[in-house]
């Protein structure tokens, strides 16, 4: 029984080998297959499938040449080979990320050749290997990473010929580059880098860890407006000569957030400008000058500042140099709808807010660590619910009819523990405060952000922070913060709220 048991095995695979097969994929018409392909989201297996047959191999390679990863100098080798082989694949590449990683070594020469084989590019995204380090490149090794990796922006913006005719990255659109300086966690934009700011295609631009000053536009001769709609910058230094001549360029900036050196300046001791950050509390009228210029379009602006003065050694400017507040500040810009105010900044909210405030404005933002606070001279009434609230405390508020919303967030600097409660004190606050804008036309929502050991800039694997609702106008408090925090005699112990209002 098991002899002939094993006879029919052996027939059966070799009337196998002998059948026929066809791929029954072959059959269907060119269109369907690469639909079909289209669905693939596993590199891996696209690979293999392309290995299949030439025609497969056609088809396949466009969506697997079309967004790369790269983290090291031997991946970058395999990919340069591969696409100064075929023209088309190189031609097929339309988004681009490279994370460096820091344990492998990257040929930063075979980056700038991709960059310029890259003719479709619409999406780079640029980590150096050291950014999240603090271990940052000597001189030597900077200037190889950064000369290879400007290059091609530079030839980008090139107006004398034979450059013109032959210039990289004219499909640009979308440019996220997080870098270190030499030796140090900033870098410098200068006439090697200018070409960033100066693209003729990209309509969005983040860096981080930039110092932004006076002598931007020292070396710039193009008086052609860029198309730049959004504009992202996080942990700069930035001074007001610097905004003014950032500002400059694009024709109609869409989206703002300047985002000041709020949490690298406390880790690392490396000098930077003196004149840089702090933009709106030492001088909210050069700031607002050189905000108008984009009042014609910008219709979202985010602020991102610290209350913490970290340069000891210049005190002198925070003593002598703060200039008046300004009210009204804002008044002209006509296609404002959204701000964010994170940090704590009083001379921000009353240049929004006081007298006459942006007269589309729709949504307002706020987060800090203490949301609910009376600041200095703000509202008049300080017995008034909203004395404490973010953006209606300001002095002489205007308050414009288009204005649906509020939403305030508790935001520190240290991670917030998952069993973290209100006290019935702050609950109090909140429903007040809710109350109060509900008479006026406004919905408040509350909640608070855990950060989870990670600080800004966020890169390439690190999670970004995650904000949970705590209350809203139309349910209340929801979740867990349904139930009671704390006890009414828990407010008089000895250990203060974190979530404490903060009066000063």
């Amino acid at each position: 029984m098991r002899l002939r048991l094993l006879i029919a095995k052996a027939i059966g695979k070799m009337a196998a080998m002998n059948t026929q097969f066809k791929f029954r994929l072959m059959d269907l018409p060119n269109e369907l297959i690469a639909h079909i392909i289209e669905q693939i989201d596993s590199v891996r297996h696209l690979r293999r499938l392309s290995r299949t047959c030439r025609r497969i191999q056609h088809l396949a390679e466009p969506v697997l040449y079309r967004s790369i990863r790269i983290r090291s100098g031997y991946k970058t080798d395999q990919i340069i080979t591969a696409v100064s082989a075929r023209a088309e694949r190189a031609a097929a590449v339309r988004q681009l990320e490279i994370p460096c990683d820091d344990d492998y070594l990257q040929n930063y020469a075979a980056v700038e050749a991709l960059l310029t084989e890259a003719k479709n590019l619409k999406n780079l995204m640029f980590e150096s290997p050291e950014c999240n380090s603090n271990s940052f490149e000597d001189e030597e090794d900077w200037q190889e990473m950064s000369n290879n990796f400007f290059e091609p922006f530079q030839r980008a913006v090139a107006s004398i010929a034979p450059l013109v005719h032959a210039r990289p990255l004219q499909n640009l659109k979308s440019l996220t580059l997080h870098m270190n300086g030499p030796e140090s966690p900033y870098w410098t934009i200068d006439d090697r880098s200018i070409g960033l700011v100066l693209h003729p295609t990209l309509t969005y631009l983040k860096m981080s860890c930039v110092n932004i000053l006076d002598n931007i536009l020292e070396h710039v001769h193009q008086t052609e407006k860029t198309p730049l709609k959004h504009l992202d910058l996080e942990e700069c230094n930035i001074t007001h000569g610097g905004l003014h001549g950032i500002l400059s360029l694009p024709a109609a900036l869409e989206g703002l957030s300047l985002g000041e050196n709020c949490h690298n300046i406390q880790f690392f001791g490396d000098e930077i400008d003196p004149a840089s950050s702090h933009l709106f509390q030492m001088d909210s009228q050069t700031t607002i000058a050189a905000l108008k210029q984009q009042q014609h379009s910008l219709r979202t602006l985010a602020y991102i500042t610290t209350h913490t003065y970290y340069q000891h050694l210049q005190l002198a400017r925070w003593i002598n140099g703060k200039k008046n507040t300004v009210d009204a500040g804002f008044a002209d810009f006509a296609a404002l709808e959204e701000v964010t105010l994170l940090g704590q900044c009083p001379d921000f909210e009353r240049a929004m807010m006081t007298s006459r405030s942006p007269p589309n404005l729709k949504s307002l933002t706020f987060k800090a660590k203490d949301a609910f606070r009376q600041e200095i001279g703000t509202h008049s009434q300080s017995d008034s619910p909203l004395a404490l609230v973010p953006f209606l405390r300001a002095p002489s508020c205007s308050i414009p009819d288009a204005l649906e919303r509020l939403n305030v967030a508790y935001h520190d600097s240290s991670p917030l523990g998952a069993n973290r409660k209100l006290s019935e004190t702050t609950k109090r606050i909140i429903r007040k405060a809710a109350n109060a804008t509900k008479e006026i036309g406004i919905e408040l929502t509350v909640s608070y952000v855990d950060r989870r050991n990670y600080y800004p800039p966020y890169l390439w694997g690190e999670p970004a922070p995650t904000e949970t609702t705590m209350f809203t106008g139309e349910h209340g408090f929801v979740g867990r913060f349904i139930a009671t925090g704390t006890t009414v005699e828990d407010d008089d112990d000895e250990e203060d709220d974190e979530w404490e209002t903060d009066s000063d």
